[in-house]
């Protein structure tokens, strides 16, 4: 709102604990310094051996559910009411019963939902591998043929083109928003543009190559495997005439 000075994104959460108008030592201090605690003391607690994030689960859902309170408190400090009859000062003011009623809410459900993703990934993972110990030993993939990837390549070098004079063009405009996200999307284009030609660049090196012409020595082995005949061929002996004159 004008004449309403906020702060920048990555303390909208410490804003959004303020205008809940409780003590501000409390929602700008107390609740600031537990969240930092916790991610001081995490390392101490953490005694799991392996570095997976499934086989790490409280820590995993330690972070998650910390990730997800990050993000609820983000959008309430950028929330306000859209009713423009009700004061501005009336506004700015969170409730606080729904603000921490989410929070806590939010901590049984982030837990309960990353340890049942981190049991399924395992038990998914278990099953992978004996359909792979009892299964098949080759595994299904996707593989383009050399013109349909020539032709990905054209069509993202095409949308690439677009995008960039669609971001200019909102930077011109002076929708720097729209310019921002364009920014993205044209970064994540390029991603898969890149990827897509070290894929090419891998098939061809994989060309099946020619079958191999058989070498003198193997048609050595070849005649000598053959069955050999103790017969002989048959001459044709002419008789012999006697050199003596009558």
């Amino acid at each position: 709102p004008p004449g309403i000075t906020v702060p920048e994104w990555y303390l909208t959460g410490l804003y959004a604990f303020l205008r809940t108008q409780y003590d501000k030592f409390l929602t700008g201090v107390l609740w600031p310094a537990l969240f930092i605690g916790v991610l001081l003391l995490t390392p101490f607690l953490d005694r799991y051996k392996k570095f997976s994030w499934k086989d790490r689960p409280w820590i995993t859902a330690i972070g998650i559910t910390g990730i997800a309170q990050i993000l609820v408190t983000t959008y309430w400090g950028f929330y306000i009411p859209p009713d423009t009859t009700i004061p501005l000062v009336e506004r700015l003011v969170i409730d606080p019963i729904n603000l921490y009623l989410v929070m806590i809410l939010l901590v049984p459900l982030s837990f309960g939902f990353t340890l049942m993703m981190i049991h399924l990934a395992k038990d998914a993972e278990r099953k992978a591998k004996l359909a792979k110990s009892n299964g098949p030993k080759k595994v299904s993939e996707i593989k383009l043929s050399i013109k349909w990837t020539n032709w990905m390549l054209v069509a993202l070098l095409a949308f690439q083109v677009f995008l960039n004079i669609a971001a200019y063009n909102a930077f011109l405009s002076g929708m720097n928003n729209v310019n921002l996200w364009l920014t993205g999307v044209i970064l994540i284009t390029f991603a898969g543009f890149f990827h897509l030609y070290r894929y090419a660049m891998g098939q061809s090196k994989n060309i099946p190559k020619p079958p191999k012409l058989p070498t003198t020595k193997q048609l050595e082995t070849s005649q000598k495997s053959l069955p050999q005949t103790d017969v002989l061929p048959k001459r044709d002996v002419l008789p012999k005439t006697s050199e003596e004159k009558p």
